[in-house]
């Protein structure tokens, strides 16, 4: 089947058009999000590559398709910032920048100077199969887990890269062109898998825009906006499943249900700013001190909550009072406006173990009983639950 080259690449050029217009309002809707508008950029610059070949159809002008060229590698180079962005990692460093700006000032001199279309194409094959390499290497290896979405989009450029590499080797250097814009008969090929990479890398990043937008929200359900842990909500789910893996494997769980002392009186005398910064440096000093399988959330207020799956209640009681001592040591008694004397940051520990049979209701209900015995007896202490309890030393 022939095709006519005009046609197709007014055909390519409007649906490039099109993507572009969609990756720009996917930056419009997400601005927050790092690397949309490096997407949208991208987009335009391999839009207008195609609008200034199209011209070069028919104006026959050579800077034209230089400019086209130029376009294409801008647009890649763009993409490329934007994919580092959007996966966390810093931008393009101005030294491998300039390095690619000298390269493509290099290979534009070299095909000017040449006059033959097979060796401009040969040199661009080239330059956006190594562009297309790097990228699928920066999404394939994302910090993990990757998204789908993302794998994906990575394979698409491993893909692509593959396909300008046979068209590098198919090129013939000294084979003459046999039009302006058909080469060797393959240009028709090369638009069709030009518009569908686009579409493929457009619908990309629309799924991997989508999957994050997902993450967040799925993060703001479950985490404290304040101080980060995980709220009341996730924990009941995630408290329900380790209860269920501790009989199902007859490992022990056991709970620490913690408060910070005199918390009302530093919101009181230093107001709730301050009591808010209190927050945020227990939960850091929680993070650092307990394990990463250990399960920790705001329980509401100044009350917290830490499941410790394979811990007994011995092991809990051991993990609390360095807690306790960790928090007292770190925190330093906070200077009030008045005369009254510095306020001590302390926490309050109760420790229960799962039980046979027990629901995690009880658990709590248990935990929290060793709490109020932990605040009755002077506060800044770790007390285990009625039902285990045992006379243990206590500062």
């Amino acid at each position: 089947m022939l095709f006519d080259i005009r046609t197709l690449l007014v055909a390519v050029a409007l649906a490039n058009l099109f993507c572009a217009a969609a990756r720009f309002l996917l930056w419009r809707m997400h601005p927050a999000i790092p690397g949309l508008g490096r997407w949208a950029l991208a987009g335009g610059a391999g839009a207008l590559a195609l609008i200034l070949i199209l011209f070069y159809g028919i104006k026959h002008w050579p800077a034209l398709l230089s400019l086209a060229e130029v376009s294409v590698v801008i647009g890649l180079v763009v993409v490329w910032d934007g994919f580092r962005r959007f996966i966390g990692r810093s931008s393009l460093s101005p030294f491998i920048l300039g390095v690619l700006a000298v390269f493509v000032l290099a290979w534009i001199a070299t095909v000017q100077l040449q006059h033959s279309l097979q060796i401009r194409a040969l040199i661009n094959a080239v330059i956006i199969a190594i562009l297309s390499v790097l990228i699928a290497r920066e999404l394939l290896t994302a910090p993990k887990p990757i998204p789908i979405a993302t794998r994906a989009t990575g394979w698409v450029y491993a893909i692509n890269a593959a396909v300008f590499l046979v068209r590098a080797v198919v090129v013939d250097p000294a084979a003459p062109p046999l039009s302006a814009l058909n080469l060797d008969g393959f240009t028709a090929f090369m638009l069709l898998w030009w518009l569908c990479t686009t579409i493929a890398i457009t619908l990309g990043m629309v799924l991997m825009t989508a999957k994050r937008l997902q993450t967040d929200l799925d993060s703001q359900a479950n985490h404290d906006p304040l101080t980060g842990a995980l709220n009341r909500r996730a924990f009941s789910l995630i408290a329900d499943n380790a209860v269920n893996q501790s009989r199902r494997y007859d490992k022990p769980l056991s709970i620490l249900m913690m408060d910070l002392d005199n918390f009302k009186r530093i919101n009181d005398h230093l107001g709730h700013q301050a009591g808010d910064v209190m927050l945020c440096r227990f939960v850091a000093i929680v993070d650092r001190v307990l394990r990463d399988q250990d399960i920790f959330c705001r329980f509401g207020g100044e009350e917290f909550v830490a499941l410790l799956p394979n811990g007994s209640d011995e092991t809990a009681l051991v993990a609390a009072d360095r807690l306790r001592t960790v928090v007292a040591t770190e925190l330093a008694p906070m200077e009030t406006s008045d005369d009254t004397s510095p306020l001590a940051v302390t926490v309050s520990i109760g420790i229960a173990e799962l039980g046979q049979d027990e629901t995690i209701e009880s658990l709590l209900s248990r935990a929290d009983a060793a709490l109020y015995q932990a605040k009755n007896k002077g506060r800044n202490r770790c007390e285990l639950a009625e039902s285990m309890q045992k006379k243990r030393h206590n500062p």
